[in-house]
């Protein structure tokens, strides 16, 4: 069989076997007969191969089951093929799992060594580091060594010829301090790395180094100080400086600060001495000793030059405590400048302002000049208190406040002596004041006199107030004299008083009497506005003691008109009589004259008020007894309505 029928037959059997599972009916099979018909129909041999293949069915289930015998085998040569490349696919799956393993393991081994690589780049570079700092404590301890042998040969004397060492020494030992701070603070980053024997001996020599410098710096410093001992002193730039770099170190700085104050207390003394007895250069200003004849310029002069001279030291120490590197003081000594060391300085004054001014009020006795000392004295005592408290956080004390207090003390003592001696006189004299005058004493003018002039400094001096004691002092004194003009005239009033007749007072004439005191007491002291009660006070005794004052009159005159002011002794056969001789008084002017009786008052305008006063309430109390008379009596009675005056008719005879 050639290819070409190998082909034709291959073909032909897939249309017969298309046919075959196909339904003979459809359409498909229509196609397929249609198809092998016409491949018969062209064939030159169409019955030969028509009969040749008549069992059709037969032939292409046998060849089908042969196809399917060739195509098992071959798919067994193909199984065998698979099974053999699925074993070596699965050796090649393991060997790629070990290849991962190892590649992982190559991984980590890689990155443990680029750590360790990194720690040792980071040890090298902290190596390098700690070798730095060492070449450099090398370098720096062989200056500081070299510094410590200048400051040794100097100590020792061995100075170099033509060389300031005094300047030299300074600025060698703060540049000492300088280094040896550079070094400590350097010396840190070794301690932070871990506990380092070496660092800390090295911290420690330091920290020896130094205390020996600061130590020297104090000696030099204390030797410099001592140029401050003079008037006006400039102090050098190296003082300040030193002082800045001790601040730090408590003890020593306060030690330079004791010096500072101890040179300056000496001088200050000196000068108040001299500015006492000598006065200025060229004798201008003048000595102050000069105005000891006018106690309150001598005391106001001295405490003005103490107050000037703790003006200038304190710029003294603001000038020494402040640091020229940065222009501004240090806290605590700024502190200390203002307080201590400031008070301490001015102490030297303080004793010889003692004796002088004690000395000056003890001889003085007149209490207007001392109430001017005492209040010179009251004002500077709070100046300075203010001065040397004012950078501390509660209040200072020094010996010069002490001192100026104690002399304020003892002068408002002794002008509170002086006033009780003139107020013993005022009431010694207001005994003999019980003449027929009822005129106060001259004692208590004097005394008024000297409560006047201190009242009036109180009125020019800004800060007084009502609440001063000198006003207490004043208003108490004031109320004695009341007390005691009362208590005399009322004793000198009273019947069963062992007064001699000649002092002995009838009621209005006590009321006289104390009216006179009070407008004595009140008329210099009512323009005073810080004595505003007291005044007050004066006010409200006045009226008490004018209505009492018109009652007695009003009492005096209805005695002497005999007239039956109480309704109930109207009597018409005795009142023709009655009122005959009280018109015949009123006519005369006699005996029922009010100015007359009031007219030792003191007080013109007192006077003329109280007789109005009096003569008002007779008037009223008249008009009472008229209407009263008028009614008891019938129409018929013209004696009696003849002899009676209308009210208004006795108002203008009084």
């Amino acid at each position: 069989m050639s290819s070409s029928d190998f082909a034709a037959a291959g073909s032909l059997v897939r249309r017969a076997s298309l046919a075959v599972r196909l339904p003979l009916d459809g359409p498909s099979a229509r196609d397929a007969l249609a198809t092998v018909a016409a491949a018969y129909a062209d064939s030159p041999r169409p019955l030969a191969d028509l009969a040749r293949h008549r069992d059709l069915r037969a032939d292409m289930q046998a060849a089908g089951a042969q196809m399917d015998r060739e195509f098992a085998r071959s798919l067994a040569d193909v199984d065998s093929v698979f099974g053999d490349l699925e074993c070596a696919v699965g050796a090649l799956d393991r060997g790629c799992a070990a290849l991962r393993e190892r590649v992982n393991e190559a991984l980590r081994c890689t990155a443990a060594a680029a750590d360790h690589a990194a720690l040792l780049a980071d040890e090298r570079r902290e190596l390098a580091a700690r070798h730095a700092l060492a070449s450099g404590f090398v370098e720096r301890f062989a200056r500081v060594a070299r510094v410590d042998e200048e400051e040794k040969d100097e100590e020792e004397g061995n100075t170099t010829p033509g060389r300031n060492n005094d300047i030299d020494a300074s600025a060698a030992l703060v540049a000492e301090l300088d280094a040896l701070a550079r070094q400590r603070n350097e010396c840190q980053p070794l301690m932070a790395v871990a506990a380092q024997p070496a660092v800390r001996s090295l911290l420690d020599d330091v920290s020896a180094r130094e205390d020996a410098a600061y130590a020297a710096l104090l000696r030099w410093a204390l030797r410099e100080i001592h140029t401050l001992a003079r008037d006006s002193p400039e102090p050098s730039a190296r003082l300040r400086t030193a002082l800045a770099r001790l601040a730090p170190r408590a003890a020593l700085f306060q030690s330079a600060i004791d010096e500072i104050a101890a040179v300056r207390r000496d001088a200050v003394a000196r000068s108040f001495v001299s500015a006492l007895v000598r006065g200025g250069p060229g004798g201008v200003p003048r000595p102050i000793e000069a105005h000891a004849g006018d106690p309150q310029r001598y005391v106001g002069d001295m405490l003005a030059w103490v107050h000037q001279a703790c003006a200038s030291e304190r710029d003294l120490f603001d000038s020494l405590l402040s640091s020229p590197a940065n222009g501004h003081s240090n806290a605590n000594s700024n502190s200390l400048s203002n307080a201590a060391a400031l008070a301490a300085a001015l102490d030297g004054v303080a004793r010889p302002l003692e004796i002088r001014v004690d000395q000056t009020t003890t001889e003085l006795r007149a209490p207007a000049a001392l109430h001017r000392i005492a209040r010179l004295l009251d004002f500077y005592r709070d100046l300075f208190s203010s001065v040397f408290s004012a950078d501390t956080s509660a209040p200072f004390s020094s010996v010069l406040t002490s001192v100026i207090a104690g002399l304020y003390e003892s002068t408002d003592s002794r002008l509170r002596s002086a006033l009780d001696l003139l107020v013993d006189t005022a009431v010694a004299d207001l005994e003999s004041a019980l003449s027929p005058t009822l005129e106060p004493p001259q004692s208590l003018s004097a005394l008024l006199s000297v409560i006047s002039d201190i009242l009036f400094v109180q009125t020019d001096d800004p800060t007084a107030s009502a609440a001063d004691p000198i006003n207490h002092t004043v208003v108490a004194v004031l109320e004695r004299i009341l007390s005691a003009a009362h208590d005399l005239a009322t004793a000198a009033s009273s019947a069963s008083s062992s007064t001699s007749p000649a002092l002995r007072l009838a009621a209005y004439e006590q009321s006289i009497f104390e009216l006179n005191v009070l407008s004595a007491i009140a008329e210099p002291t009512a323009s005073f506005e810080f004595l505003e009660e007291w005044h007050v006070h004066c006010v409200n005794l006045e009226s008490e003691l004018v209505h009492a004052l018109s009652a007695q009159l009003v009492d005096i005159l209805k005695h002497k008109s005999q007239l039956p002011f109480d309704h109930h002794q109207i009597v018409p056969d005795n009142l023709p009589k009655l009122l005959e001789s009280f018109n015949n008084m009123l006519k005369t002017a006699a005996d029922l004259d009010v100015s007359r009786l009031v007219v030792r008052l003191q007080s013109q305008q007192l006077a003329r008020t109280v007789s109005l006063q009096a003569i008002e309430t007779f008037v009223t109390q008249y008009e009472l007894l008229h209407n009263a008379i008028i009614q008891s009596t019938s129409s018929d009675d013209t004696a009696i309505h003849n002899l009676l005056l209308a009210p208004e008719t006795v108002s203008t005879l009084l």
